[in-house]
């Protein structure tokens, strides 16, 4: 029960970040396609479940073939640099304008980033196991005082490309977070995995249903850099950027730790990868995180769709470098 409880908060905790806390990712893969975004949420579920399933079941050869190959290890250093920015960038803009405080939280995550380079599963468990519940909460509340069931959107005329957008969005959360729940199925029963798949992706699932009812009752936040905090409003708008901060950490913990197994494969010191891992996407999060959301994430996914299906489903024999 232990194990699947901790495996199930990572995994959350991995796709929670600042995109999908602050309702941005929702806008951009579902909301802006209209009512029929819903049905696309339904699909997502069930390719959230498969996908989650299949890589703590089979996910650790990949991780090996993955791990072999420079080129696949380049590749999912790119994109999780694009992420890992975003959380960066997400945690800035729900800071207080104060410099000084928003200097001393970037060094307190900076120094945490390379405790979890350093420690791994143990310090992501520690850490998740804490804050996906109290996040859980906290977004349940900011969501449920926003619903309304009468949505002011209609189908948008180009709505059936938001099929291609689901598929683009699934893959852009399992693209950087496969290493991490590959590991995890390691210790785990097939019965267990299976628990984990399904109430991972309900939770997900359900997330997304909530933030899409409430954006689609407010199309003006559409366009926003954090829709749910354009939104939200007294309380719930100081609530809602504490949910996108505790999305962003986790997340970003979860993505430095993949982006240092996979530097691992060039033979580089610890401080090499942490310039990378750490200091780069934080150099990268100045482009502002509405801009990393709206152009990277696309770019991020498609790549991500070549990587997962050269390192799952080609033959063993064909070889990258």
């Amino acid at each position: 029960m232990k194990k699947s409880f901790s495996a199930t908060m990572i995994i959350i905790g991995t796709v929670i970040g600042s995109g999908f806390a602050s309702g941005k990712e929702v806008a951009v893969f579902f909301s802006r396609f209209g009512l029929i975004s819903y049905f696309f949420i339904v699909l997502s579920f069930f390719l959230f479940f498969g996908i989650i399933y299949f890589f703590l079941s089979f996910g650790s050869k990949a991780v090996l073939r993955l791990q072999s190959s420079k080129l696949f290890s380049f590749l999912c250093v790119l994109i999780s640099l694009i992420f890992t920015s975003s959380m960066f960038a997400g945690v800035v803009n729900v800071l207080p304008s104060n410099v000084t405080v928003k200097v001393f939280v970037i060094f307190i995550l900076i120094l945490t980033c390379v405790v979890v380079i350093k420690k791994g599963a143990k310090s992501l468990a520690s850490i998740n196991n804490f804050l996906i519940p109290i996040t859980i909460v906290c977004m349940l509340v900011v969501l449920l005082s926003n619903v309304e069931f009468a949505s002011q959107v209609k189908i948008h005329q180009n709505g059936y490309a938001g099929l291609f957008f689901c598929f683009l969005y699934v893959v852009l959360n399992f693209s950087s977070s496969s290493v991490v729940i590959s590991k995890l199925g390691e210790n785990l029963t097939k019965k267990q995995k299976a628990c984990v798949s399904f109430v991972s992706s309900f939770v997900l699932s359900a997330f997304l249903v909530l933030t899409n009812l409430v954006l689609l009752n407010h199309p003006e936040s559409l366009n926003a850099d954090m829709p749910l905090v354009f939104v939200a409003s007294g309380s719930l708008a100081v609530l809602i950027k504490l949910v996108i901060f505790s999305g962003c950490i986790t997340t970003l913990f979860s993505l430095v730790w993949t982006t240092k197994l996979a530097l691992e494969r060039f033979g580089l010191k610890m401080r090499q990868i942490v310039v990378l891992a750490v200091v780069l996407p934080l150099a990268v999060s100045l482009f502002g995180f509405g801009s990393i959301v709206s152009f990277l994430y696309p770019f991020a996914s498609i790549i991500g769709v070549g990587l997962l299906f050269c390192v799952f489903f080609l033959p063993k024999e064909v070889k990258f470098y």
